[in-house]
């Protein structure tokens, strides 16, 4: 391949300080033969991420208001700032994989009717459940081939993304990447994750409820009513509550629950009970362990209350682009 295309990294970072050095060297190794520009989106980390990616050489934007804070909002904001033909997304907590961009411009350059590429990725050893369980179903959650979305990032075709207006949804504090890759697709492009290293992801070291309250506070389980409401009078909204069904049938199911509690009757509050029950008793099954078991539907019953929680809140237009301001460049 002699052509070389210029290609734009856009790395979202709040508070990756421990990784942030590695995610840099990791992709400039691999981009030394390109023409590109690597870009630090950060949403105002409390740590010294901004410093450690100025010393490396990179181009740092930041968000000026906290309370744009979320996943969404990060690539969006490398996007407003990028060039080139090419986008790489990455996280502060992501290792690139050697051979992944070689590999990655070549399909996209043979491919014109594909707007991105992903590859497969690596999971060090987890801590807390979540992570574990992410660990377990990593082939479920990167599947190999055409696909409707592309977890994780990818690279992609610049041209595909001015065409559908914005990259990734300031909206969303997850599932970014599958309204991305919804977007794409109603657009008439295609997605493909082939089997090539992409990856190596840092896990959370926080403990499982630690995790779990963090989550919550931060907006990260009100995603999937957030994709919801984002999705809605679009032709892809029956994709996107695909996307989300275990959630919003548990919703549906929490909400049903408290209207028996609320009652007092008892019978019909056993009645309504029993589903539970079972679903933790083959969630233990399945896990090999109750404590699992019990994290696992925990987990389900937050997501779902998130859901409830993401619906209600209000959406701004995705096309006007966050306050922002050029830190080093």
């Amino acid at each position: 391949m002699d052509y070389k295309p210029f290609i734009s990294v856009s790395i979202k970072t709040l508070n990756e300080s421990e990784c942030i050095e590695k995610t840099i060297d990791s992709i400039r190794k691999q981009l030394v033969d390109y023409p590109h520009k690597i870009i630090v989106a950060d949403s105002l980390s409390t740590d010294n991420t901004q410093q450690l990616a100025i010393d490396k050489g990179a181009t740092v934007v930041s968000l000026t208001n906290p309370n744009d804070r979320c996943c969404g909002v990060g690539h969006q904001l490398g996007y407003l700032y990028s060039e080139g033909e090419y986008l790489l997304l990455m996280d502060g907590d992501m290792e690139l994989e050697e051979g992944f961009v070689d590999q990655a411009v070549a399909f996209l350059q043979a491919e014109p009717e594909y707007a991105g590429v992903a590859g497969t990725v690596e999971m060090d050893d987890a801590v807390n459940y979540e992570f574990k369980s992410r660990k377990q179903r990593i082939n479920k959650i990167y599947p190999l081939g055409d696909s409707d979305h592309l977890g994780g990032g990818g690279l992609y075709r610049r041209s595909a993304i001015e065409k559908i207006g914005y990259l990734t949804n300031r909206n969303l504090h997850a599932y970014e990447e599958a309204e991305l890759g919804l977007r794409l697709l109603d657009a008439g492009y295609k997605l493909r994750r082939l089997n090539i290293p992409y990856f190596i992801h840092t896990s959370h070291t926080m403990p499982t409820f630690q995790l779990l309250k963090h989550r919550w506070t931060s907006g990260y389980y009100q995603a999937p009513g957030e994709l919801l409401r984002c999705a809605w009078g679009k032709p892809y909204f029956s994709k996107a509550l695909k996307m989300v069904k275990n959630e919003a049938i548990f919703a549906v199911y929490l909400i049903a629950l408290f209207i028996a509690a609320v009652t007092f009757n008892l019978e019909l509050f056993d009645i309504a009970f029993l589903p539970l029950l079972v679903f933790v008793v083959l969630k233990t099954v399945q896990n090999r362990s109750l404590l699992n078991g019990l994290q696992s539907v925990m987990n389900l019953a937050v997501l779902s209350a998130g859901l409830v929680k993401g619906l209600t809140k209000p959406i701004r237009d995705p096309l006007t682009p966050p306050d922002s301001k050029i830190i080093h460049e």
